[in-house]
C-alpha cells in the first residue's frame, strides 16, 4: 500500500472529503440561486433562458454533493 492510498483510507480524509462536498455544494446553490435572480455578471449579461438554465444546473449539481457527502456520512457510520 502506498501512501497515495493508505491517505485516502484515512478516517480523516474521509471526514474532510465529506465535509468538502457538503460545503461546495451549499456554495454551488447559492451560486445557482444568484444566476436564476440576476442575469448581469460583471461585463457578462445573461438572456432569461441562459440565466434559468445555469441556475437550476448548478442547483441541482450542489444537491447532487450535498447528497453525495450525506451518503459517505452514512456509510462511514
Amino acid at each position: 500500500m502506498n501512501l497515495d492510498e493508505r491517505i485516502e483510507d484515512s478516517k480523516t480524509f474521509s471526514t474532510f472529503r465529506t465535509s468538502l462536498d457538503i460545503g461546495m455544494g451549499a456554495v454551488y446553490i447559492i451560486i445557482g440561486v444568484v444566476a436564476l435572480s440576476i442575469r448581469y455578471f460583471g461585463v457578462m449579461e445573461l438572456t432569461t433562458v441562459q440565466s434559468y438554465v445555469l441556475g437550476v444546473a448548478l442547483i441541482l449539481y450542489g444537491a447532487f454533493r450535498i447528497y453525495r457527502g450525506m451518503v459517505a456520512m452514512r456509510r462511514r457510520r
